[in-house]
């Protein structure tokens, strides 16, 4: 068997191309209709004459609204490629394969996920009808408590930290992660599962994304992030300075790809965790931090601004 196949003769399982394409089709179609909708805005308040102050929030939303539908876009091409057969068919043989896998399962295509806001644009995006049918059977209290549900679940960071945090160790647990690793039943839909839930669970609590907010400020977010960083290098840790392999299966392997013993396979996957894999998470703090000396400047500045005035 090829290793650019699976089983079935698709690069990546037909249900999970299907499937993304399908999102894809409905978030473009809801995208189109914000975006003409905006450029609608835009062109009516163009020929009306600007007030005192006025500013071009028009394109703002237009420009922001673009690169959410790169970042969705590139969501769903990032799971795929982590779904793809070759990488699943190294990700038995070789550790630290399975562990780019992780990296992307864990923070790379969730952040771009929220990023891209995808409930608004897949909601427009559905036929006028389903969405008709919808709200005829499903009450306007039960959307309410739906809504309210998702509100009270993105002011929960420290619970979504704990829960990230615990499904990274859990399944990277030696026993649990041997049999993910001899079962692929429960390695693609309890381990990768566990990880897309949590880490999504955890990024909508860094990254905003419509029609819902974040409570949280910048520093809690980015104290957030230093204990899911701080977590990553503690794990990386544990796996690179083991003197045996962690992981039976990899540990059977005469050699793994390339030449490698499993030791050393290990040890590899150890360092790319622990430089690749807080990356994700370094950017994120990095950005929030900028935003925040920005705000904490911008507040200095006016307050220098009165002082004088008064002076």
């Amino acid at each position: 068997m090829s290793i650019w196949v699976d089983a079935n003769g698709w690069p990546v399982p037909s249900y999970l191309l299907l499937g993304c394409l399908a999102l894809e089709i409905l978030y473009f179609r809801g995208w189109s209709m914000i975006t003409s909708g905006i450029q609608a805005k835009q062109a009516s308040r163009a020929t009306r004459p600007a007030g005192p102050g006025g500013s071009p929030t028009g394109m703002a939303q237009w420009y922001a609204w673009l690169w959410r539908g790169i970042f969705f876009s590139s969501a769903l091409f990032a799971f795929l490629l982590t779904s793809s057969a070759p990488i699943d068919f190294l990700s038995g043989r070789l550790l630290w394969v399975h562990m780019v896998q992780h990296i992307f399962l864990l923070g790379v295509v969730p952040p771009l996920l929220i990023a891209g806001a995808p409930l608004l644009p897949l909601w427009l995006g559905l036929p006028r009808r389903a969405r008709r049918l919808f709200k005829a059977g499903v009450s306007l209290k039960i959307r309410r408590a739906s809504y309210r549900a998702g509100s009270w679940l993105l002011h929960r960071s420290a619970l979504a930290t704990a829960l990230f945090v615990a499904g990274i160790w859990v399944w990277h647990w030696p026993l649990l992660y041997d049999l993910a690793l001899t079962n692929s039943a429960i390695h693609d839909w309890l381990e990768h599962t566990t990880f897309l839930a949590v880490s999504v669970f955890f990024w909508a609590q860094i990254i905003p994304a419509p029609p819902f907010q974040i409570r949280s400020g910048h520093l809690g977010r980015m104290g957030c992030i230093a204990l899911a960083i701080i977590q990553n290098v503690m794990l990386a840790a544990v796996l690179g300075f083991a003197q045996t392999p962690s992981y039976a299966p990899y540990a059977h392997l005469a050699l793994s790809l390339g030449g490698l013993t499993a030791l050393q396979d290990q040890h590899l996957g150890a360092g790319i965790m622990w430089t690749f894999g807080d990356l994700p998470f370094g950017v994120a703090f990095s950005v929030l931090l900028h935003q925040w000396l920005t705000i904490q400047l911008g507040v200095d500045g006016e307050v220098e601004l009165r002082e004088k005035q008064r002076a």
